[in-house]
């Protein structure tokens, strides 16, 4: 005759339950990580490396600083395509 066995299932966590889980962990933690930087902080840049900024006037524009020169354009597969 079979007996009656507890019968325990081990599921793992989803993907949104540890996305869910790191947010949490994230947030706790943000603001003491922006309290430990510096008040002014300055990065430097070769000439030679663009600059990439949002247009806030079109989100949907980028600006983009390279060589003192200023350009307008959007991401098109992965490259900068300037805005004529």
């Amino acid at each position: 005759m079979a007996r009656n066995r507890k019968m325990q299932m081990i599921v793992p966590l989803a993907a949104d339950d540890v996305d869910l889980r790191d947010s949490r962990r994230v947030t706790k933690t943000l603001p003491e990580a922006v309290g430990a930087l510096p008040a002014e902080l300055n990065l430097r840049f070769k000439s030679d490396t663009p600059l990439f900024f949002a247009d806030p006037s079109d989100p949907t524009i980028v600006i983009r600083k390279l060589r003192r020169k200023t350009s307008h354009g959007r991401f098109v597969g992965g490259k900068f395509v300037e805005i004529k």
